[in-house]
């Protein structure tokens, strides 16, 4: 009888130690989730996160990690839906226990991640989703390091139409929040401007545009601003082409990523060429050392240069978060928001500050600089802003 409780004893110990080791190996990271499509018809952008994935980490890890444990990324797939977003967003706090989420490239699913952050109180910093509302909702543990809707157009899109003396414009959106958004705030900068303009909706997932071109046409605009994301931007274009809408009048990717594709030009073919896109990177136009020193790492882990620009996003983004959790010394939510807050770092694509004052979407916003690019011959010359232009607008 001794004997057998000797060996209980024995069995708790072993088992109390081995809970012990377990639990000392779980906390060897600091988990940060990201969220974003890898399925669906912007499964690309999955790709570009999974690559500035890779780069950040190693980046962020070959410095020391962060609190002194190695940083880990759980990437949860939302396939471009608002439910999966939601549900994936969950199981990464309550499975996975990440102190913070980055991420999201629809602002449908964004809209819907947005809640989840701020019901389980961790901090999102939204990267590719630019739909006013993300920020304007003014929730403490919502931030976005990327794009937003007024910042491009206000910023970029109608300053570039009215640079280039365009005088008739044609607004192309798809029926989502993120299209429906910025044609309404493009609407109300042209209607500022003086620039004439027509408008119409489109089905974001819609491979028949033919009966929407020949009303363009016959509007006879300068510039088509085609809010359109994923490969139905491709169709857009190449069927642009076909009916000749272009070179006569400028076709504008208000989105950019699509542009940038791999599958861009076997999709639209020589219709692809003198396209015009909105951008935050060109390899020619590199606005910190730490730009070029991402490029640099991208071609010597992936054999040629970035093309889709969100890979340079989410690094941005996994950076600014790893500085967060070390400024504030401990993953707590509260001291997370209030390091998030302070925030004050040189990254890729320029000086991270975000907005502290309440009231509109410039609530912990940063709008990083964007360029409008054009293909020239299948090459990406930068037209805007002046100061940064390799080259002028070809119709």
């Amino acid at each position: 009888m001794r004997g057998k409780k000797m060996s209980i004893r024995v069995l708790v110990l072993v088992l109390g130690l081995a809970f012990a080791v377990g639990s000392a190996w779980a906390q060897e990271t600091i988990k940060v989730g990201v969220v974003g499509p890898r399925t669906g018809t912007a499964a690309a952008t999955g790709k570009a996160f999974e690559e500035g994935i890779k780069l950040a980490t190693d980046y962020v890890n070959a410095k020391g990690g962060v609190l002194g444990k190695k940083l880990e990324i759980v990437f949860e797939d939302t396939a471009g839906a608002p439910d999966k977003a939601a549900s994936g967003f969950e199981r990464l706090v309550t499975r996975d226990k990440v102190v913070m989420v980055l991420g999201e490239s629809h602002s449908s699913s964004a809209l819907a991640e947005i809640e989840v952050a701020e019901r389980f109180k961790v901090p999102f910093i939204v990267v590719e989703a630019w739909a006013d509302p993300i920020t304007a909702k003014n929730y403490k543990h919502v931030f976005r390091a990327g794009p937003s809707n007024s910042g491009v157009v206000n910023e970029t899109i109608a300053k570039w139409v009215v640079h280039e003396k365009f005088k008739k414009a044609f607004i192309v959106a798809e029926n989502t929040d993120w299209g429906l958004g910025i044609a309404e705030l493009t609407k109300a900068a042209l209607t500022k401007a003086g620039v004439q303009f027509d408008f119409l909706v489109t089905e974001r997932q819609s491979q028949d545009h033919y009966t929407e071109l020949s009303k363009i046409k016959a509007y006879d605009p300068d510039v088509v601003l085609a809010y359109v994301y994923g490969t139905g931007l491709h169709y857009f274009v190449a069927q642009a082409g076909e009916v000749k809408l272009m070179p006569k009048a400028v076709v504008l990717d208000g989105a950019g990523p699509p542009s940038l594709w791999p599958d861009y030009w076997k999709n639209v073919g020589d219709a692809g060429d003198l396209e015009c896109f909105v951008s935050s990177m060109h390899e020619k136009v590199e606005l910190t050392p730490l730009a070029t020193e991402f490029r640099e790492a991208y071609v010597k882990a992936f054999g040629g240069p970035p093309t889709d620009y969100k890979s340079r996003s989410i690094y941005d983004s996994i950076l600014i978060a790893a500085d967060a959790i070390n400024r504030a010394g401990s993953t707590d939510s509260d001291k997370l928001v209030d390091a998030l807050e302070k925030t004050n770092l040189l990254v890729t694509r320029g000086t991270v500050k975000f907005g502290t004052e309440k009231g509109g979407p410039g609530y912990h916003q940063w709008d990083p600089p964007m360029l409008v690019v054009q293909w020239q011959k299948r090459q990406q010359v930068v037209l805007y802003p002046p100061e940064a232009a390799t080259g002028k607008l070809m119709r």
